[in-house]
């Protein structure tokens, strides 16, 4: 009886470690689904699934969607072999489907965030910084969303890339995905997919999937050292506030293809008008906050944080805003401070997007 007894427990325990899902339970590879345009039934371009008997367990990584679709509603969009593999049927040349396939490899962001990177796109080097912190409008953010810090490392220009402040890094599909966001206060605008494909000690590889040119564009971010980190904190708040300080645009004003201010723009930006131009300085008071001043009125003022081997100054005015201004001690101390030059005309104000350069010069 005893020897039975085995025997039966034996076979429950072989059926219960060989058994199928239940029908319908999505389970394997992660699956991510990109549109450019075509009709594409109950799927939507950023979508990752798993494919099920008869469904497919679905997570959205633009709009946080998290919900079951059966086969049937994708059926003129998709097709699933017997093997479990899916396929775009629909419009081949508009829709496409990336395998997320190296389970092993994972982005920390402890690490992502604990330094700044340069980063090369389209031809333009960019300096960034992927934060540990959210300074965004917080109305219908992301639920994962940080600050991302980006510009031109020449200052050349308003160039594309600049407009996105938010990135969000997902670790749970198979590869590590970023997701970088433009926002207009609650609305998100545009967004790049970045597939990471590799980590190393000092740099991460990946392909930009979405929102770049059509195909996928190669990208690596690499670290680099501190970017103004000569001085210790206390001694750069001294120098500063003992200089005097010289203020001027970096781009010519009405150059060519200056970048509308309804087309993309820089994230949260200062407005000044013509008259502040040559007269801003900027100074740390004592109730611990800063000051950015003009002749005749305050340009901005707020708490802040420094941080210096980022080479960023985080200002956060009394309406809760943040900005951030970025600094270099390379050959003296220079603030650049994102800002619209804007004139009013009509009834509204018209300008367009630069950058201010604010020297302290030795007093």
């Amino acid at each position: 009886m005893k020897y039975l007894i085995i025997g039966f427990l034996s076979v429950l325990l072989l059926f219960g470690g060989c058994s199928a899902p239940s029908d319908g339970e999505a389970g394997g590879d992660y699956y991510l689904f990109l549109n450019d345009g075509g009709l594409a039934g109950a799927l939507a371009s950023g979508d990752i699934f798993q494919v099920g008997e008869d469904e497919l367990r679905v997570t959205n990584l633009l709009s946080g969607r998290d919900t079951t679709l059966g086969l049937g509603a994708v059926r003129n969009v998709l097709s699933v072999e017997a093997s479990g593999t899916p396929r775009v049927i629909g419009n081949t040349d508009r829709q496409r489907l990336i395998a997320l396939d190296r389970p092993t490899l994972d982005l920390d962001t402890t690490w992502i965030t604990r330094e700044p990177f340069e980063y090369t796109y389209l031809g333009q080097t960019y300096w960034a910084s992927f934060e540990p912190s959210f300074t965004g409008f917080p109305v219908y953010a992301r639920p994962n969303a940080l600050d991302f810090v980006n510009r031109l490392v020449d200052w050349s220009a308003t160039a594309p890339g600049l407009e996105f402040s938010e990135f969000s890094l997902y670790n749970s599909f198979g590869q590590p995905v970023i997701v970088l966001s433009e926002r207009e206060r609650g609305q998100y605008r545009d967004s790049q997919i970045i597939l990471v494909d590799s980590v190393g000690d000092k740099q991460f590889t990946g392909r930009i999937v979405m929102g770049a040119p059509r195909g996928e564009v190669p990208i690596t971010f690499t670290r680099t050292d501190g970017v103004a980190n000569d001085y210790p904190p206390d001694a750069f708040i001294e120098e500063v506030n003992r200089g005097f300080s010289r203020s001027y645009l970096l781009l010519e004003r009405n150059r060519p293809m200056a970048t509308p201010t309804d087309e993309k723009r820089l994230p949260r930006r200062s407005f000044i008008d013509p008259g502040d131009l040559g007269a801003i300085s900027a100074s740390f008071l004592d109730d611990g906050s800063v000051m950015l001043l003009s002749d005749d009125h305050i340009v901005l003022q707020g708490s802040y944080v420094l941080d210096l081997d980022k080479g960023l100054l985080t200002v956060t005015d009394d309406t809760g805003a943040s900005y951030r201004i970025f600094v270099d001690t390379g050959e003296g101390i220079h603030f650049t401070v994102p800002v619209s030059v804007v004139e009013l005309e009509g009834g509204r104000l018209v300008g367009e997007d630069n950058y201010l350069r604010i020297d302290v010069v030795e007093g």
